[in-house]
């Protein structure tokens, strides 16, 4: 029934973004297809882990805030749809363990770095989970730019079909460390090559990266 839900919803989905907007997508040749992934982007309006799931071209998982799984039909909602709850603010050693489950079993994760939605569309400082992450397993990360969808955000937008920009990065990997220097740099690692994929106005923190 959860894979029956997904399927419907995809396609549900997909028709909306096909009437009320319009795509420019670039890179996406580039997404491996097999093995674990790590995919990384920026987070701006409730639209990008719709966006990502529409065009990533394989299995994927999405950590998502836990005060969506506290009903339990909109738990239920969230599960089929590959998200899974991480708690913030704190170590969360379940969130962690499955994420690495996730990708032992060679599926995509994809975390928002950032750990919430930007107010005003440029990114955000962000935290150093996703480097924790990725040194523990050495899974490859994808870097996706997005911007477009802070125009959903605006009154009867629909009526205009705003474009969403999505921009595939290329991948890379980072070494198997785990101090906290080393996770602080990695963190500024993943997010300037998220921010080198997006526009200047739209970086943000991370705008004077080389």
């Amino acid at each position: 029934m959860g894979r029956l839900f997904y399927l419907a919803s995809r396609e549900l989905v997909r028709l909306f973004y096909l009437i009320f907007t319009r795509w420019d997508v670039k890179g996406r040749d580039s997404v491996p297809r097999t093995g674990p992934l790590l995919v990384v982007a920026n987070h701006i309006t409730f639209a990008e882990p719709s966006v990502i799931r529409l065009l990533l071209p394989r299995e994927s998982r999405f950590a998502t805030k836990e005060g969506f799984f506290k009903n339990k039909a909109l738990a239920a909602i969230m599960y089929a749809y590959g998200a899974f709850p991480v708690h913030q603010g704190t170590v969360d050693r379940a969130g962690i363990h499955r994420m690495e489950s996730y990708l032992a079993q060679g599926l995509a994760v994809c975390i928002f770095p950032e750990g919430t939605r930007s107010r005003n569309a440029e990114l955000l400082p962000a935290f150093n989970g996703t480097a924790m992450i990725a040194h523990r397993t050495g899974a490859p990360i994808l870097p996706i730019g997005i911007w477009g969808t802070e125009q959903l955000k605006k009154p009867f937008w629909f009526f205009k079909r705003p474009v969403i920009h999505v921009r595939f990065g290329e991948t890379f990997t980072l070494p198997k460390e785990h101090g906290k220097a080393q996770r602080e740099t990695a963190t500024q690692l993943i997010m300037s090559k998220i921010a080198e994929l997006l526009p200047p106005e739209f970086r943000g923190t991370y705008g004077n990266e080389d």
